[in-house]
């Protein structure tokens, strides 16, 4: 399912990619939408080889810290997306890069701190007749869920911002661009903060060999989402300069895309 979700994704957004992106100039955004665009294509075939037969038991938990230290790397990539198109919401204030810039570093240590300790105390087993792949039995799954649980605060951190920008500046404007930017964000929040619990309550509470349902599903979710995100200020930018929109209060929207 995630697979096909990924591939559906990107024929979906190619048209805008080739577009917006690909003729901009080379800047850290740039890079950072590559590194979550096509990761994925990487990460997800090595999730599906660690399910098949094919895998010995010595080389599993190897092939699970590569899987866990590329989905870690992808998905705090795709939270520097989230920080940069905040920080262009706010009208490039480096105040507010700086901290959310400093949030999201606390969180990715203390996520990719607890990410290996885990690591570091897996355990395999045989799996059972019939189910190919690694089967891993045992580890401290909680610091997995408290991982994705920072993740999410630092998420909640950057939509409560967000929420709050609107209801200061753009609240009293009509604009369909603007409501659409905003909708989009709340959706995109929503959708991680629903998958992102899911995914706690089964590290927490289900069986072992279940523990991992969700993860290959969060990395591709936070890749399509980020990249989304990306690719509509990139969007609404352009439409602002065909239209030479103004919000009410006389100013520009202030997300060039040098900066997303």
């Amino acid at each position: 399912a995630s697979t096909t979700i990924l591939f559906f994704d990107y024929f979906l957004t190619l048209a805008l990619e080739v577009s917006l992106i690909w003729p901009s100039k080379w800047s850290l955004t740039k890079i950072l939408y590559f590194l979550s665009r096509y990761m994925p294509f990487i990460d997800v075939p090595v999730n599906i080889y660690y399910l098949t037969p094919s895998v010995s038991l010595p080389h599993c938990a190897q092939l699970n810290t590569a899987i866990a230290t590329g989905n870690v790397f992808g998905i705090a990539v795709a939270e520097a997306i989230f920080v940069l198109r905040t920080y262009a919401l706010s009208g490039r204030r480096r105040k507010v890069l700086f901290i959310f810039g400093t949030l999201y570093s606390l969180c990715v240590v203390a996520a990719g701190t607890m990410v290996g300790s885990f690591l570091r105390n897996m355990i395999y087993s045989p799996p059972p007749p019939g189910i190919p792949g690694c089967n891993l039995t045992g580890g401290p799954f909680i610091l997995v869920g408290l991982s994705f649980i920072i993740v999410l605060l630092n998420e909640t951190a950057l939509m409560i911002y967000t929420l709050w920008i609107w209801y200061k500046t753009y609240r009293h404007t009509e604009s369909p661009i603007l409501a659409t930017l905003y909708r989009d964000g709340i959706s995109y929040y929503v959708f991680i903060c629903l998958g992102s619990a899911a995914n706690v309550a089964i590290l927490i509470a289900a069986q072992p060999e279940l523990r991992e349902l969700l993860n290959t599903f969060l990395r591709v979710l936070h890749s399509i989402l980020s990249t989304r995100a990306l690719l509509n200020v990139r969007e609404i930018e352009n439409k602002r300069l065909e239209m030479s929109l103004q919000v009410d209060t006389g100013t520009d929207i202030h997300f060039a895309s040098g900066d997303m």
